[in-house]
Parts: structure tokens; sequence; C-alpha cells
């Protein structure tokens, strides 16, 4: 199944990673001895020991096993280009003669006999990728899934439901990062949305564009693109195939009678020549039933019946720090989110308010690189300005070395908010447990980095105001 067959060894160089992750885990259940190493030992890191995968945390040549030094020619490296230049494990391996290839051009190669399905856009791909997965999964159909974050119900970010040798479907979540969906050629194509995103990579929205028309131009059968994408990208100008647009009340495909509360959507599905009524979606937020219109059109033009997506629809559990409520207390919800762009931010804010309409909203937000804070904090402090009180982390530097002026207090100074703080997360916690937590609150925790790892704290000192849940 796997054409990786010169190699015995596969060693991964940041294998912690979400996309990295999936893939340890694919060439592990196809019989590979596979090794990684990882500055941080995340939950993730924890998780693949604990599935059998040695793992090293320091950035050090002690971090390669003899077996991987004795069997250069048998041995594959991977790296993600999240990984520092000057990393020890990453220039040992380049200059011992060893094959490097980079977590994309993996994906890529071993897609390749596959039907695939890849979900790009910078907003929207990991639910849109997860729910496709999630109908396949419920509907028998043999498939496996690379999703760009943990599955609820499935605690794994690789799903499949028949023996691998057996599977002729694949779902692959496409990121645009370093041009990094550039190595697909898929069989169906979505693109969710394309706004200015990754600063490093892309100099300019244009060209970030331009890069998202090269994506589109290499699918091999049908597109599928968000309205306001299209209109964007000018898509009719780039492709000349036929293609689906989807939107809200907009597009060939839309959603009708929507309805919201704060745990589910409930809307009927118009378009791909077919009503479907009545579907329960237990996720809210305007953007959640745009990925499932874009979900249920590719899956029904795979085959799956209406009915079976109605089912499959209704028991999609979502994404880990995705709109997820990790306390549900009588006067505050503490609510947990992945956003990290200005866009997603704002859409958060918006569903919140229309879901709370009279709940006061705090957000706590760690902002993700300098690159993307120095592009964007004007937007950031906008989109965060929503709130009625803000605090801001410092930033998570992630793959980035700091740049000169660029920290968090650029955001900082931008909001219009009236209650705002600038924080460490050990003065977060301070601030909350002297502060009023007013009736109906509503806390978010957001950002991309290691935030997530705190929310256990956030929540216990709430329950220290508060009381249990």
């Amino acid at each position: 199944m796997i054409p990786l067959n010169d190699y015995t060894f596969i060693y991964f160089i940041g294998i912690g990673g979400i996309g990295m992750s999936a893939l340890a885990r694919l060439l592990a259940k196809q019989g590979y001895q596979v090794f990684g190493y990882d500055r941080h030992p995340s939950d993730m890191v924890l998780q693949l020991k604990k599935e059998g995968i040695t793992i090293y945390c320091e950035d050090t040549l002690a971090a390669i096993p003899e077996v991987i030094c004795h069997h250069p020619n048998q041995t594959l490296v991977i790296y993600t280009p999240a990984i520092p230049i000057d990393s020890p494990v990453l220039n040992y391996f380049k200059t011992a003669g060893y094959t490097l290839l980079s977590r994309a051009e993996v994906l890529g190669l071993i897609s390749r006999p596959f039907t695939t399905i890849a979900v790009a856009g910078t907003h929207g791909k990991t639910t849109t990728s997860a729910m496709i997965a999630h109908i396949l999964y419920q509907s028998g159909i043999p498939m496996i899934a690379f999703v760009g974050g943990i599955m609820e119900q499935y605690n794994t970010n690789l799903l499949h439901n028949s023996p691998l040798d057996s599977v002729k479907l694949m779902v692959i979540e496409a990121d645009e990062f370093n041009q990094s969906f550039l190595h697909l050629k898929p069989t169906f194509s979505i693109v969710t949305a394309a706004d200015a995103d990754h600063p490093e990579t892309y100099t300019t929205p244009a060209v970030m564009e331009a890069n998202f028309i090269k994506f589109i131009q290499q699918n091999q059968q049908s597109l599928l693109i968000q309205n306001r994408v299209s209109d964007q990208l000018k898509i009719w100008k780039h492709y000349t195939k036929p293609f689906l647009t989807y939107g809200l009340g907009e597009g060939t495909i839309v959603a009708s009678k929507v309805t919201m509360t704060s745990h589910q959507s409930v809307f009927d599905y118009l378009g791909y020549g077919i009503k479907i009524s009545n579907i329960v979606l237990p996720m809210s937020g305007w953007y959640n039933i745009e990925n499932a219109l874009a979900a249920i059109t590719i899956c029904l033009e795979l085959g799956i019946t209406a009915a079976q997506i109605h089912t499959a629809i209704a028991c999609f559990a979502g994404i880990k720090r995705r709109f997820s409520v990790v306390c549900n207390h009588s006067s505050y919800l503490l609510i947990d989110d992945y956003a990290h762009h200005p866009v997603e931010i704002s859409a958060l804010l918006h569903s919140v308010k229309k879901i709370y309409p009279n709940s006061t909203i705090t957000a706590i937000f760690q902002p993700h690189l300098f690159s993307r804070t120095k592009a964007f904090y004007k937007t950031f402090a906008t989109s965060l300005s929503l709130a009625d009180q803000v605090f801001i982390l410092p930033i998570y530097p992630a793959r980035e070395a700091p740049m000169p002026g660029v920290t968090a207090q650029l955001i900082f100074d931008e909001l219009t908010c009236t209650r705002k703080a600038l924080v460490t997360m050990d003065e977060l916690l301070t601030k909350l447990a002297v502060s009023t937590i007013r009736e109906h609150q509503i806390i978010l925790t957001i950002g991309a980095g290691d935030i997530a790892e705190s929310v256990s704290a956030i929540a216990a000192t709430l329950k220290q105001i508060l009381g249990p849940v």
C-alpha cells in the first residue's frame, strides 16, 4: 500500500506535530520501525510513545538510535519545515547522506494510488475533512483519513475502518503552509477559505491566492469551492472544468431554514439536485454549517445516500479545541478554541454573541507566530475587540525566532474594548482569581500555541471562584 518499500526504518523530525503524528501512526501500522524527535513532550508525543514509537525530546545526536546510524541506506528521514535550520539532528542527517523528505512530499507520494479528497483552506479545513471522514466511516465505506486535529469521537487524527491494504479512498487535509498542498494531485478538491495568512511563506495576499489557484489546477475530477472564495480567486478564469460553489444563502449548494442553539444547528441542504431536510449538526457556528455543506456534497458525489448522511451528521462529535465546551457552570461557560487568525476569531466571537446575546464575553488570546502577529496585529485587535474583556498572553513562537519590536503589546495597544490586560499565564490566573465573574459570563481560551495546556488550570481557577460545575 505505501510506496516506501526501499526503507525499513523511518525517523520523524518534529514527530509531535498534528500532521507528522498521523503519518507516523500510519507507517507504524504498516510495519515500519518508526522513531522520532520532538522538542516538546506534548500529550501527542506521550500518546505516540504509548503506541510503541520511540521518541526523543532533546535535539542532540543522542536522539538518533544506533540502528538508524548503522543503516543509513534503509532509513527515510521525514521532517517538518517547522524545524529550525540549525537543528543538530536535522543537520546530522543532511551531512551523513540520508534520504530526507518533507512531510508534504511523503503525503503526496503515498496518496498517488488512491482516490483522494483534499480539503484546503485557511479556515475550516480540519472540521470539513473530519466531517467527510466521519460520514464515510459511519457509512462503512473503506477509507483512510489524515485530519489536522483530534476527532473527539475517535480520539485520533488518523482514521480508517478497513485493513489498510484494501483501502482505495483517502481524505487529506491539504495544508497551504510552505506550499505543502502543491504536492497533492487530488481526485476531489475543496477550498473553504483563502484569506491572507502565513506571511513567512506568502509575501502578499496575491502570492497566496496564486498558490491556491495552482492547487485548484492540479485537481483531477471534481472541485467544490466556497462562494466568496470563488469570487476572490476569480476561479472561472483559472479553472476550465465545471465546479460547484457553496455558502449560506449563496452558491449552487446552500443551507436554508437554519436554526441554531448553544449546542447544535439544524438546517436543510439544497443543491446537487437534492434536498435533505432537517439535518441536525451537533455543533454551533455559521461556519460549521458551511463546512457541513461541503462535506455533504462530496459524500453525495461518492455515492453516500441522503439517509446515511443524515444519520452520520447527527452523531458527529467534532474536533478537540474547536468550540470545545470545557466547563458549563450555572454562572459561566468556558469554551476552548484553536482560532489563530483574525477571520477565525471574528467568526468565533460573532457566533458566541449570536448564541449568547445576553452574556458578557471574556477572550483570553495567545498570539501564534511573530510573523503572523506583525502582519495582522491591527486586525487581531479589531476581531478581539468584539469581546467585552480581553487578556492577551505573550506570543507563542512555535518555529520562529523573535522579531525585533514584535510582541503581544502590538495587539494590546490597538484593542478598543475598555477592559483589557497584557498578562503572562501566571498573572492571568491571579487576575481571574480576584476578578468578579459576572452572571452569564462566556470565557474563551483562543490560540494555536500551548494555551491548550493551560486550559485545565484556568478551569481550576474558575472552579475555586465559583465552586464545582
